[in-house]
């Protein structure tokens, strides 16, 4: 069965991000208030489109029987958002919120009240610049290569720790990004769902090396890769 991901608001961004969960073999469920905005998503053709205001409770409520894994909140104005994914939590016990703020400084009380990944423009943009200085003052060996992989929560690495992953010898973690921020792990560090992984390698041992992150044979096309 299809994992169904519920997107309350947006029209522009929610269009993408509805078409690239369907790429991914989910099932989207878009809420919009405005009319016109609902009639725009409906072209895309995504699972169902409910035109109604999202921050009431009877909305999300009507839909409690639907097996909601996540609920994203993408309004324009950052309480709205708050309110929804608040809503989420009551009436869905085990879905994951995401929200997308306008305002940097809500991040942290956002993160207090229980929404489990905020979003930020601001803090996407810093984090790009990082990590382009990242990789600017990477120096790698003639042999070596520098991955980038998205964990999923099927990968086999998702939940142990580094110190539990038996990877080649010439192969490092050089970095975690996670969520907004981007930071060297130790050895305590515990592989999350929607970490990308900053992995230095050698060119014969980098498919191991994938395979025991991912538990699967790679797929070149699939992954994103940087070489040196």
């Amino acid at each position: 069965m299809k994992e169904k991901v519920l997107i309350v608001g947006g029209r522009a961004k929610a269009k993408s991000l509805a078409q690239s969960l369907s790429a991914r073999g989910m099932m989207p469920v878009l809420i919009n208030k405005s009319e016109e905005d609902c009639q725009k998503l409906m072209e895309y053709r995504p699972s169902k489109v409910i035109c109604a205001d999202g921050t009431k409770p009877y909305v999300l409520e009507d839909l409690q029987m639907e097996a909601f894994c996540q609920v994203i909140a993408l309004c324009p104005r950052d309480e709205d958002n708050l309110m929804i994914c608040r809503l989420a939590k009551n009436i869905f016990p085990k879905v994951r919120t995401t929200a997308l703020v306008s305002n940097l400084a809500n991040k942290k009380f956002f993160i207090r009240c229980g929404v489990d990944r905020v979003v930020c423009a601001v803090s996407l943009i810093t984090r790009m610049i990082e990590q382009e200085a990242f990789m600017d003052e990477m120096r790698l060996e003639e042999g070596l290569q520098i991955v980038k992989l998205d964990m999923e929560a099927s990968d086999a690495a998702i939940h142990k720790k580094l110190w539990e992953l038996s990877l080649p010898s010439n192969t490092v973690i050089g970095s975690i990004l996670r969520q907004d921020g981007l930071f060297v792990p130790q050895g305590e560090t515990t592989i999350m769902e929607g970490d990308q992984l900053v992995l230095i390698t050698s060119d014969v041992q980098k498919q191991e090396a994938i395979q025991i992150l991912k538990g699967e044979k790679s797929n070149e096309k699939q992954r994103k890769h940087l070489f040196w």
